[in-house]
Order: structure tokens, then C-alpha cells, then sequence
């Protein structure tokens, strides 16, 4: 238990100086899962880890950044990156994230949108490492 929670630190350390407006925040798998939905593999190699270990995406929590709620439309909602223990290996998922408006307007990436005008983001080209 010792190891999660150094890992729960580290990433919100990480998060805090990385990505400012965001916190950590806990998540079911099941919405990681819906988030990564277009890489294939990563759901491949994630299906088959729930399967070794005799587990449905229900049992499994992750942690994932947080929007500040300065962030007027997406406050609280959670994004990239994603950690979670799956069994005793832990998953770390990285995307690029693109926000846009409420006309789909591209506002640009976490540095350049506007958290008041920002109303949905789309995350891609999806890194992922496991370990042990």
C-alpha cells in the first residue's frame, strides 16, 4: 500500500508542476477505458490484464488530472494522464489533448485554450507503460 500511495504523490506532484489548473482525481477503469476507446491496442493490452487477473473494469479505480473548476465547462472532469493498478502491474497512459468550443472551434492544447470558452477536449496519440 506504501507503493500506491508514493505513486499517488509523485503523480500529483508531477501534475501540479506539469499541467497548472489540475489536480488529481479518481476514476473507474470503465471511463478510462471509453477515453482510450480508439487505441486498440492499449484496450487489447488492458482486456487482457483484467482477464489474467480474474477482473472486471468495475473492480479496478484509477487516478486521472482533474480541470480546475476555473475551467467552466469541464471543471472536475478528468483527462490524461491516467494511472491504474490492474492486479499488481500499474498502468501509465499519456495523450495529447486538444480543447475546442461550443461550435467545435479548435481553442488549441492545454497551454493555449481558454478555460472559459473551452467545452470539450479530444485526447490522442495515446503512450502507454507498464509495470513491473
Amino acid at each position: 500500500m506504501c507503493a500506491i500511495r508514493t505513486t499517488v504523490l509523485v503523480l500529483a506532484a508531477w501534475i501540479a508542476l506539469a499541467a497548472p489548473g489540475f489536480a488529481a482525481g479518481s476514476l473507474g477503469l470503465d471511463e478510462v477505458l471509453a477515453a482510450v476507446a480508439k487505441a486498440p491496442e492499449l484496450v487489447a493490452e488492458i482486456r487482457a490484464e483484467l482477464d489474467k487477473n480474474k477482473l472486471e473494469p468495475g473492480d479496478v479505480t484509477c487516478i486521472g488530472a482533474r480541470h480546475g473548476n476555473h475551467w467552466k465547462y469541464l471543471g472536475g472532469g478528468r483527462a490524461a494522464p491516467y494511472e491504474c493498478e490492474i492486479g499488481r502491474r500499474t498502468l501509465e497512459i499519456e495523450a495529447d489533448r486538444i480543447y475546442f468550443d461550443a461550435r467545435g472551434k479548435s481553442l488549441g492544447d492545454l497551454e493555449k485554450a481558454d478555460p472559459k470558452r473551452a467545452k470539450t477536449f479530444r485526447e490522442s496519440n495515446f503512450k502507454w507503460t507498464w509495470t513491473p
